[in-house]
């Protein structure tokens, strides 16, 4: 209940409107969506997950962030595959957690696009077409998901933390992700150098990626 207390605090004196469900229960009656939860898995009356997975299928575009003192990996994955948009572990800075709840609520802004554009090349998000001028291209899910992580950043650098987490929903980068994120680069790469009037997929250093659109 501290942290209950202290997290309002903290939540209204940065402007927000906060409402605070202490169990499961509560949490179900509330009649007005969230623009964004934070959610204690330990409650008094249940396990937080299940309120995860169900508020999460009613309402996707609503993000989650799971705080818990849960810090085994298997917990982490199981969080995030059930829908949530970021674990936050206990204990944790009020300033990282307001400056995440910020991030998050301008990507919740942001769903209702659905067509990026970089040049030439066109994406779009529902039907997960991608066209370059005239031209189809055929990507596998995997390279969908990282060329739209890319041009949602179109002309700033993309860290290979922030593909972990988009492209392979990991809380973290590990060295295993890596290897795959090169050859997912690789491929991407050579696939946009055969399109004429594609952006350029360039490598930023000890950053990670950058997609670049040539003007002439």
């Amino acid at each position: 209940m501290a942290l209950a207390e202290s997290l309002m605090q903290g939540l209204q004196e940065a402007d927000y409107d906060v409402v605070h469900s202490p169990t499961l229960a509560e949490a179900d009656a509330v009649s007005v969506l969230p623009d964004l939860i934070l959610l204690d898995l330990g409650l008094p009356d249940g396990d937080g997950t299940e309120f995860l997975r169900s508020f999460h299928t009613a309402n996707p575009g609503v993000p989650i962030l799971i705080i818990t003192a849960r810090d085994g990996i298997s917990d982490r994955v199981a969080g995030l595959d059930e829908g949530a948009a970021d674990y936050i572990l206990k204990p944790f800075a009020m300033p990282e957690l307001l400056a995440r709840i910020r991030m998050h609520l301008r990507l919740h802004s942001q769903t209702n696009i659905t067509e990026l554009h970089a040049g030439l090349l066109n994406l779009n998000l529902v039907s997960r077409d991608v066209h370059c001028g005239r031209s189809d291209m055929d990507l596998p899910p995997r390279e969908f998901d990282l060329l739209a992580c890319l041009m949602k950043s179109v002309g700033r650098p993309v860290s290979r933390e922030q593909i972990a987490k988009d492209v392979w929903h990991s809380p973290r980068r590990m060295s295993s992700l890596d290897n795959l994120i090169d050859v997912h680069i690789s491929r991407l790469r050579d696939r946009l150098g055969d399109e004429e009037g594609a952006p350029t997929l360039r490598t930023i250093r000890g950053v990670g990626y950058q997609l670049e659109v040539i003007t002439s």
